[in-house]
């Protein structure tokens, strides 16, 4: 890995004066990221508090839950919070809006069906689409529905759990998404469900849907895949074998707060930056979550849940990102 003075520079002074990171002609000058690198990166996007309004850090949108699953979107949403977004919507069902309401007084919880969906989601700065939606007709049509507006809004979005599936329904739905474009969060799983459904050609698998769709792949070692091979990354520090429900709930919600950031801190003055700013959100949130499901585990054990790991989030960011 080389990097120019002038890069190093740049990167050091950012860390002493962290509101934005501008690297000129940063794909001429990062030839292959590495953990070095990201790390100094997930530090960088991260906002000062000082002298900001509600919202400037954020207003982060859930669409999820469902009759069945209430924590899912209260995990992604607190976590969202916690991590250090501002404002966090959850965009739900009616059965499910009281119960996840009765979670948390933080939550903004709203029926989708009381309210036009694109009015919600217009002044929201990501969207996180899945936690807990469920497999019924309804919620795979919400999906699409959710999609469609993001797309035609322009919105950052992250998909997970059961809006994966709907992905798998529709494979094509995502098809050339236009900047600045989506994350997938698969487990092995989903991962396998959704290279059963890609038509076969002769790009990688997670390249079929164009250069604003990455991929973030869960397991014993963290994969982040795009078309850009030089973000690409792997990370297997940190987590634990407890496979707790929850546990990627908590990564889809910090990554909506971290997309966020890094999209905002401008981290190259060419058309790189959005693609360096998914792999740089997309590593934080994995490292941060593999650091708090050490740390629960850790005091906790095998009886160790999500919830344990979300009474981690205040000292693992410190630890990672100040």
């Amino acid at each position: 890995m080389r990097i120019s003075k002038t890069f190093t520079l740049i990167l050091s002074l950012c860390l002493v004066e962290i509101q934005s990171l501008v690297v000129e002609e940063c794909s001429n000058i990062i030839e292959n990221v590495n953990e070095s690198i990201l790390t100094t990166l997930t530090k960088a996007v991260v906002p000062e508090l000082e002298g900001k309004k509600k919202g400037e850090a954020g207003k982060i949108a859930i669409v999820g839950g469902s009759i069945e699953y209430t924590g899912a979107p209260y995990f992604a949403a607190i976590s969202a919070l916690k991590v250090g977004s501002d404002l966090v919507f959850v965009i739900t069902t009616e059965t499910a809006a009281p119960v996840i309401k009765s979670y948390s007084p933080d939550l903004i919880v709203i029926p989708h069906s009381s309210k036009n969906i694109s009015s919600l989601l217009y002044s929201k700065d990501v969207v996180v689409l899945g936690p807990g939606l469920g497999r019924a007709a309804k919620g795979l049509d919400l999906a699409y529905d959710i999609i469609n507006i993001c797309r035609e809004l322009r919105k950052p979005l992250v998909i997970d759990a059961d809006g994966l599936y709907a992905l798998y329904k529709n494979i094509t739905i995502l098809k050339n998404y236009p900047s600045p474009g989506v994350i997938l969060t698969p487990n092995n799983a989903e991962v396998k469900r959704l290279k059963e459904a890609i038509p076969l050609g002769d790009t990688n698998w997670y390249e079929y849907w164009g250069d604003y769709v990455t991929v973030l792949e869960k397991g014993e070692q963290d994969q982040y895949h795009s078309n850009f091979e030089r973000f690409d990354w792997c990370l297997n520090e940190g987590g634990s074998g407890r496979r707790a429900g929850g546990q990627g709930d908590i990564l889809a919600g910090s990554l909506g707060t971290f997309f966020n950031w890094a999209l905002k801190a401008n981290l190259c003055e060419n058309n790189q930056s959005i693609s360096l700013a998914q792999s740089v959100a997309s590593y934080a949130a994995a490292k941060f979550t593999r650091r708090c499901n050490y740390k629960a585990y850790r005091s906790h054990g095998r009886s160790m849940i999500a919830s344990d790991m979300l009474n981690e989030i205040h000292s693992t960011f410190d630890e990672l990102f100040t």
